[in-house]
């Protein structure tokens, strides 16, 4: 009887080792055959699923956000209460304190300086237009004059951050300080 494969599973097998080499030694340490070599794999399965390295990293990539958003499902879940309070625990999330965030983070700015296709731009931009009009709503309900121009500069606020935090090493209290802050004074609890 033949064997019955969960590509599923072995895919996020792979791409789990490729996060565990970021969370490590960051993106350039990523290749197919360290990213082999930490699954226990050979390469040829690597090349199986994956055909080069940018579709390995993209996977990683839409893996750990999807991981990301459930976390933040969850703490939303937990916490309860308002838009403003959905909101404050979205960018927290995105503060990188989270290793799976950090990772995604890593990878993402790894991106950011290529030329991408469609495909690509969609996986980096995933969720980013809910995010804004989420962030948006929540400072036009506390008043803001110009609410599109508040929301940009939270958000351009938290992606400073948390490049700051993950590819800087800052530390995340203070980063967390400065968001909230600024959070307070645009939309007060």
């Amino acid at each position: 009887m033949p064997r019955t494969v969960d590509s599923d599973a072995r895919r996020a097998e792979i791409a789990d080792a490729a996060l565990t080499l970021v969370a490590r030694s960051g993106v350039e340490a990523v290749s197919l055959r360290a990213v082999a070599a930490e699954a226990g794999v050979s390469m040829g399965r690597v090349q199986h699923w994956f055909p080069g390295k940018d579709a390995l990293l993209l996977h990683a990539l839409e893996r750990s956000h999807r991981r990301m958003e459930q976390r933040i499902e969850a703490r939303a879940g937990a916490a309860g209460g308002s838009e403003r309070d959905v909101l404050a625990t979205i960018l927290d999330e995105l503060l990188g304190e989270h290793p799976e965030t950090r990772d995604a983070i890593r990878i993402h700015a790894a991106f950011a300086t290529r030329e991408v296709d469609e495909r690509t731009r969609a996986i980096l931009t995933d969720g980013d237009d809910e995010i804004r009009a989420l962030t948006r709503a929540v400072v036009a309900d506390a008043g803001s004059a110009d609410p599109d121009t508040d929301a940009d500069a939270l958000l351009a606020l938290t992606s400073g951050l948390s490049h700051d935090v993950v590819l800087n090493g800052a530390p995340v209290a203070r980063a967390r300080r400065t968001l909230i802050a600024m959070l307070d004074r645009l939309a007060p609890p």
